[in-house]
């Protein structure tokens, strides 16, 4: 008898097992997050238009200047390319980015195209910055731009190839919001059809 009531209870906590396991509940549907704006909410919001940037220091917080105070949308910011940038934050070609703090070194050969340093606080790397409407007249360093990563481009120096990241104009400089003019050791400028700034 103590045989049989083993056997009917180990049965019994199969048969369990086996029925439990039949019906699954159906999976979550899995939907990724949507982390930053999209391409087509830049091309469509941002494409030759200027833009307001927020104080997030960690991700570019991004406005159009009659939108709401509480409408965001994300973008990353430019870090460059660089073995120190961990593999989930190096740029794709492609992908949108806010360069912030960047500098105008010195203009190429083709008409707006210069070599610039952008990336981190603690490291700015050279880059080719493409710029489609807005005309630099002079160095200094370049309010912050909505950029696309569009390739690289090889280039000579010392004998040796080096490839710069190229990084094509979507939007307009930065709307000043911070009050007064905008300070000296920014690059002065003028958008195609508009006196200097």
């Amino acid at each position: 008898m103590n045989r049989s009531r083993q056997l009917l209870c180990a049965t019994m906590l199969a048969l369990a097992t086996v029925v439990s396991g039949c019906s699954p509940a159906p999976p979550e549907p899995y939907s990724k997050p949507t982390r930053y704006a999209s391409p087509e909410q830049i091309e469509l919001e941002f494409r030759g238009k200027t833009f307001v940037l927020g104080d997030n220091t960690a991700t570019a917080m991004v406005r159009a200047p009659e939108w709401p105070k509480d409408r965001w949308l994300r973008l990353p910011f430019w870090l460059g390319i660089d073995v120190l940038v961990p593999g989930v934050l190096q740029p794709r070609e492609g992908n949108y980015y806010v360069i912030s703090e960047a500098r105008l070194i010195k203009p190429l050969d083709q008409p707006g195209q210069w070599i610039i340093a952008a990336g981190s606080a603690l490291i700015k790397k050279e880059a080719v910055f493409v710029t489609t409407k807005t005309h630099y007249l002079s160095r200094g360093k370049i309010l912050p731009t909505i950029v696309q990563f569009t390739g690289m481009r090889a280039f000579r120096y010392a004998g040796r190839e080096v490839k710069l990241p190229v990084l094509t104009e979507v939007s307009l400089p930065m709307k000043w919001t911070l009050g007064g003019p905008v300070p000296p050791g920014y690059a002065r400028y003028r958008v195609s059809g508009e006196f200097p700034e």
